[in-house]
């Protein structure tokens, strides 16, 4: 696998330099070791792997910040170990790390997965997969728990998220035993899977079992739910991928790091979690409103252009003079990732993204004689 993906990408790279590959749907087994081989040779990342965790990072933020319990005593139980769910995991666990300063081994410490053969622990029988060695569970004694009923019993989650693709795992039991267990904070409950037929619970049934008070976002569309007791409408969030590749993608393109970081990535994270208006935080939504994607792509392109200056790994010095120019020295000099950006920045992405050039010359051209240089 790896000689031929080898040959694949190397003939990619002489014949277009400076290419952008974004690896999409390989399987579990290669996943990581395809990103791992090539992150820091080439221009690329993994939508599966990075992209997933990106987008529910960013409504994980939203989620702890309306969920009435304090960020660091989350219970975070996953139900599915494959690339999306390790690769969501993992970016929880940067979260934790830099945002609120906890060493790796604490934050992984609020972590637990569930895979198809139960709670993944260190002791159980039979080997484990190699990307699932870092979350396997040291500390359950003699318990192992075979079934999703058993897990939530031992771990007691506040966030329940599925990346099994089973579908209803999230079954009318589990849902009102997150309620019950979470009688003053609300109930985190993240179905990912998709497309509906792989999905872990519809946003209807999160509700009724929760008596609507459930923060959900899930891979797939679902419907607006009208309470029926007050008839509030309520929008359920969509935690796709959408909102985040695109940006990347725009991001790397047009300032050429020279590699894509975790950090970049997290950057992007933050900036979709601080996209949502006032209407969308006072409706309670974790994600902002779809007709909006296209402006918020474009924050989200400008946070990760911003935070690759701010590790001095971006080729294009165009954009290190408009970062560093506009851009508070504080903000450059701090080691905490802001996922910020300033109007300027955004005003040249959007003129770029809207107005493709054939060379770089002709968008640097472009962009100084249309952007707004008030706009800062």
């Amino acid at each position: 696998f790896y000689a031929a993906t080898d040959t694949v990408l190397n003939a990619l790279r002489r014949e277009f330099p400076g290419i952008l590959i974004q690896f999409e749907d390989f399987s579990t087994d290669h996943a990581f070791g395809l990103l791992e081989r090539w992150r820091n040779k080439t221009l690329c990342f993994n939508d599966d792997i990075q992209g997933t965790g990106c987008v529910i990072l960013g409504g994980f933020i939203s989620a702890v910040e309306q969920a009435g319990i304090p960020a660091r005593d989350q219970r975070i139980l996953f139900v599915g170990a494959g690339s999306g769910g390790v690769g969501v995991a993992k970016q929880l666990v940067d979260y934790f790390v830099v945002e609120h300063g906890m060493s790796e081994d604490d934050a992984k410490a609020m972590f637990w997965l569930v895979d198809s053969r139960g709670l993944i622990t260190a002791n159980r029988d039979g080997s484990l997969a190699h990307h699932k060695v870092c979350f396997a569970r040291h500390d359950n004694g003699d318990t192992q728990c075979a079934t999703l009923e058993d897990a939530i019993e031992y771990v007691r989650p506040t966030a329940l998220i599925g990346l099994s693709t089973v579908y209803k795992a999230f079954n009318e039991r589990i849902l009102t035993r997150m309620n019950e267990l979470n009688p003053i904070a609300r109930p985190i409950v993240f179905p990912l899977s998709n497309p509906e037929t792989k999905a872990e619970c519809t946003f209807e049934e999160a509700m009724r079992c929760t008596g609507n008070r459930v923060l959900f976002a899930s891979g797939t569309a679902f419907p607006d739910y009208t309470v029926p007791e007050t008839g509030e409408v309520k929008v359920p969030g969509q935690g796709n991928n959408m909102y985040v590749f695109p940006a990347i993608g725009l991001g790397a393109t047009l300032c050429k790091p020279e590699r894509i970081t975790d950090t970049m990535i997290f950057a992007v994270a933050k900036a979709l979690a601080s996209s949502l208006n006032e209407q969308e935080r006072a409706r309670g939504e974790l994600y902002p409103r779809i007709e909006r994607l296209r402006n918020v792509a474009a924050g989200l392109a400008a946070a990760f252009i911003t935070q690759a200056v701010r590790e001095g790994l971006v080729q294009e010095p165009h954009w290190v003079d408009i970062v560093k120019s506009t851009m508070p020295e504080e903000a450059m000099s701090q080691t905490a990732v802001t996922g910020q950006y300033t109007r300027r920045v955004l005003g040249e992405v959007k003129t770029l993204m809207w107005s493709p050039a054939s060379s770089v010359e002709q968008y640097i051209v472009e962009a100084v004689a249309t952007v707004n240089a008030d706009d800062v």
